[in-house]
């Protein structure tokens, strides 16, 4: 989610390490090293979270404007999982896929960007269980309304079933565990503007991307949350969605530098600092607005294209500023 929304609003330099640096001209060169893997013809879609299914290869796409999920099938047909506009569910902003349950997991926020949104009405905030075959939300988990209000993000289902959702107001990570029944929520004075969420492989930590902090790493047996030390030449701040790759290193869509680009950053065993950092995509002729992103065989697959800078705060279209179709990139990882 890009920062006129839930994160606070920060300038960041291409190479943070070098205040008065000048930005050489490779630092905003494309590197597209990215190809179309699928277009969603509805340009008012307004799409954020993304996840890949491979038992079926069909790609899910989570709808800010009209709170529902579309999914993407490889003969290009697409099916929405539920009708726009359904009572009770508001802007929906992460999606990924449980496939040992055979589940999708959701969020919801009510955002002014969502079409129909009443501000009089009762706020939403909840994690949604979906069942892919039909739609049908089986549970929802609703997070208590505050005085702000909540932007439930991004979220990730880890390898024990545990599933871990961001919320980049408040800000806090949630927590449910794996036939469990409650949110547990974790704060930190590190947490500021919570986005994205990735669990490690042995399920000892969780990364997440904080807009303003950069990345952090959460120790899951006690709680306690660092900040993962830059590289020398690259900053971790401004990024969004991240996951991890086969290889452990963290996938990250990096829309708070101009062009937003995608960067792989790899960190050390101690999951104390980042070693090397290398933008593997920046396709600034389409990917105009990044969020989110996923592992699909051997690529990383990303949204291109939201809309957040074509709305203003009230969800009022920008004169003058057209729509694109919603495309999906993909950036091999090999």
């Amino acid at each position: 989610m890009t920062c006129n929304i839930a994160a606070i609003a920060i300038a960041i330099p291409l190479n943070a390490q070098s205040p008065g640096r000048v930005p050489h001209e490779s630092d905003t060169l494309a590197v597209s090293r990215s190809r179309v893997v699928a277009t969603l013809a509805d340009s008012s879609f307004w799409p954020e979270g993304v996840d890949y299914d491979p038992r079926t290869g069909r790609y899910y796409l989570a709808s800010v404007r009209h709170g529902t999920i579309a999914e993407l099938r490889r003969d290009g047909s697409v099916r929405e999982l539920w009708p726009r506009g359904r009572r009770g569910v508001g802007a929906v902003l992460g999606v990924r896929v449980d496939t040992a349950r055979g589940v999708l997991w959701a969020t919801t926020s009510s955002l002014p960007q969502a079409e129909g949104f009443d501000p009089g009405s009762l706020p939403v905030a909840a994690l949604l269980r979906v069942r892919i075959a039909d739609g049908k939300i089986e549970r929802r988990w609703d997070v208590a309304p505050t005085a702000r209000g909540h932007v439930l993000g991004d979220l990730a289902v880890a390898p024990n079933g545990d599933v871990w959702m961001t919320d980049s107001f408040e800000p806090i990570v949630y927590r449910l565990r794996a036939g469990g029944d409650t949110l547990e929520p974790i704060s930190s004075p590190l947490f500021r503007s919570l986005q994205g969420a990735a669990p490690t492989a042995d399920g000892r930590t969780l990364f997440l991307s904080d807009y303003s902090r950069g990345l952090l790493a959460l120790d899951v047996a006690t709680g306690e949350v660092t900040r993962v030390e830059d590289a020398a030449d690259m900053s971790s701040r401004g990024c969004d969605g991240i996951v991890l790759d086969a290889d452990g290193a963290i996938i990250a869509v990096q829309n708070g530098v101009s062009p937003a680009r995608v960067v792989r950053f790899v960190v050390d065993s101690a999951r104390r600092r980042v070693v090397s950092a290398t933008v593997i995509d920046r396709n600034p002729a389409i990917a105009d607005e990044p969020t989110i992103g996923t592992i699909a065989g051997d690529s990383f697959v990303y949204v291109a294209n939201s809309q957040w800078e074509k709305y203003d705060e009230a969800g009022r279209r920008k004169p003058g500023v057209a729509l694109t179709a919603p495309v999906l990139l993909g950036v091999p990882l090999r």
